[in-house]
């Protein structure tokens, strides 16, 4: 099902596949490196890493040798040279491209005072900026959402002026106790994503709270009620647009989340089982397969959605490795047009394709 196409070593977690199979990395050796139908190096001096990618501009985050000053880059994606962009140089990227070309950025002035600012990155223009500091921020074609500093409430900004048009606060949600039989307060550990006008976030308890985008009302909090020991979702969990459903490999279970009607099955996968396989990690996932590591067993694996069999096994090479080294296993994965990348705790980028049957 997969054939493995090449292996890249002395890459950084600031890799991301581009359209039409081409990749951009960064190495230990201060290298951005474009691969593809057109390739190009770019070496720099102190920090500088990739965030987005917009036309034939690669916006990168940056801090020169010596600096404490963060702000954003851009180099040409044709050629590798830095542009000069003014503008951005004391702010950085926040979140992914919404509404087509809009970008969230924390600016800081001279006196170190922060704002925060909607940036089209398109015309390269400031839209608007709000005298305040959010800890946490996402945006949505709908609006931005975001948390204060300090404070465990949520905010969601128009998109039109940054105005606040809600607040809910999770203190609302009480507390819950721990395996340890500790109270704690409920926090978000991750947005999960935003669905019609529902907005799904993972709670530090295990629960999915559901929020009426439009209002910020409660609309109800999941639990996991099919798992025979526990009531809980954990951080692997997923939206999947296309289908409608959260998704999520949880251990050696598949869980879907009907966001229609929020029924809840749960699937013990018994290929799983009988390879002694689990997943505890983060996964990627297209509308056949849900992709896996196994840290313990050093192996990725791909599950199918609709068999819950798994249709690939890929045992990660560990030769040259010493017997007191830390075995080699799957960390960061990733997943565009077929492409699958893994990349390793030895800095080793693997790069697969999804092999397709003909007719």
């Amino acid at each position: 099902m997969m054939r493995l196409l090449r292996e890249l070593n002395n890459i950084t977690a600031h890799y991301f596949p581009l359209a039409g199979n081409d990749f951009i990395v960064t190495t230990f050796s201060n290298e951005i490196i474009k691969l593809g139908a057109v390739c190009w190096e770019h070496k720099f001096s102190g920090i500088k890493y990739p965030k987005m990618v917009y036309g034939d501009n690669l916006f990168v985050q940056q801090r020169e040798e010596g600096s404490l000053k963060e702000g954003t880059g851009c180099i040409d994606l044709k050629t590798g040279q830095q542009k000069k962009l003014n503008f951005l140089q004391s702010s950085v990227l926040l979140t992914c491209l919404f509404q087509e070309s809009k970008v969230l950025a924390r600016h800081k002035d001279q006196d170190r005072k922060k704002t925060i600012q909607l940036i089209d990155i398109k015309s390269l223009k400031i839209d608007w900026t709000i005298d305040t500091d959010l800890q946490r921020v996402w945006g949505f074609d709908k609006g931005i959402l975001g948390q204060f500093r300090g404070k465990n409430e949520f905010v969601f900004l128009d998109i039109r002026d940054g105005s606040i048009a809600w607040h809910y606060n999770l203190s609302a949600l009480g507390t819950w106790l721990d395996h340890d039989g500790r109270k704690k307060q409920t926090q978000v550990n991750k947005i999960i994503g935003v669905q019609d006008d529902t907005i799904y976030a993972l709670l530090n308890s295990g629960k999915v709270l559901l929020l009426d985008i439009k209002s910020g009302e409660k609309i109800t909090v999941l639990k996991n009620d099919r798992h025979p020991k526990f009531d809980t979702f954990g951080n692997s969990i997923e939206l999947d647009f296309k289908s409608n459903k959260l998704i999520q490999l949880a251990n050696q279970d598949f869980i879907e989340v009907d966001l229609e009607s929020l029924e809840i099955s749960l699937t013990p996968i018994e290929d799983m089982k009988s390879s002694g396989l689990e997943n505890f990690s983060n996964v990627v996932f297209d509308s056949d397969h849900v992709y896996f590591t196994d840290k313990n067993s050093q192996t990725l694996g791909a599950l199918n959605r609709y068999t819950h069999k798994l249709d690939w096994i890929y045992k990660l090479p560990q030769e040259r490795l010493s017997k007191s080294e830390q075995p080699r296993y799957g960390r960061g994965l990733k997943l565009k047009d077929n492409i699958f990348y893994v990349l390793d705790n030895k800095n080793t980028l693997h790069i697969f394709d999804k092999e397709v049957e003909s007719v």
